[in-house]
């Protein structure tokens, strides 16, 4: 298991990432929707790549900058979802809600399924077992969406908790540069 597999952040991503991609196939299934369809997919694989590629930087400076981005594509894709929830007029739930608490306890457990689907989600809420589909009515889409966006919230906190705690070694042991500087010096020390 890579490092970033046991983050939060990347989980949480990890879950949109199959959400967001399932669903904007299916809700804006036009030709004439191509362009919200793929800026939608775009930020969320921006999310989690750059959750990704952070994690796996020498460098602190680029880590902060790819969590950053992160961050900001999550912020993006919230957005996105939003703008669904104001169109089709769909109800935002509180983040106590009863069914954002289900869906939350079955997904982000430790034996959660590898893979997310818009389906298992309805399946969560709606306490059925298996799948029968997808109707689309208006009380679906806020199922989905709802949790979509409560995942970016959370996802957006836990980056910038990430961040924070980047910045902190930075300013306590220096950049990946001004180790190898010292590194070097020290070295060049050694030889005279």
């Amino acid at each position: 298991m890579y490092a970033y597999q046991k983050l939060c952040s990347y989980k949480n991503s990890r879950i949109l990432f199959d959400l967001t991609w399932e669903f904007a196939d299916m809700y804006y299934a036009g030709k004439e929707y191509a362009r919200q369809r793929d800026q939608m997919k775009q930020a969320v694989r921006s999310t989690k790549q750059n959750i990704v590629e952070g994690s796996e930087e020498r460098s602190l400076s680029s880590t902060l900058k790819l969590y950053d981005v992160a961050r900001a594509s999550v912020g993006e894709l919230q957005e996105d979802y939003g703008d669904i929830m104001r169109k089709d007029n769909v109800l935002r739930w509180d983040k106590n809600d009863p069914r954002l608490r289900k869906l939350q306890h079955f997904f982000e457990s430790p034996s959660s399924p590898s893979y997310s689907s818009c389906s298992s989600v309805l399946s969560v809420v709606r306490g059925e077992r298996g799948d029968r589909g997808i109707r689309w009515d208006k009380e679906d889409v806020e199922i989905i969406v709802n949790y979509c966006v409560d995942l970016c919230i959370r996802t957006k906190y836990l980056l910038d908790q990430q961040i924070r705690a980047v910045e902190k070694k930075h300013e306590t042991e220096g950049g990946y540069r001004e180790n190898l500087l010292r590194k070097r010096l020290r070295y060049r020390k050694g030889d005279q």
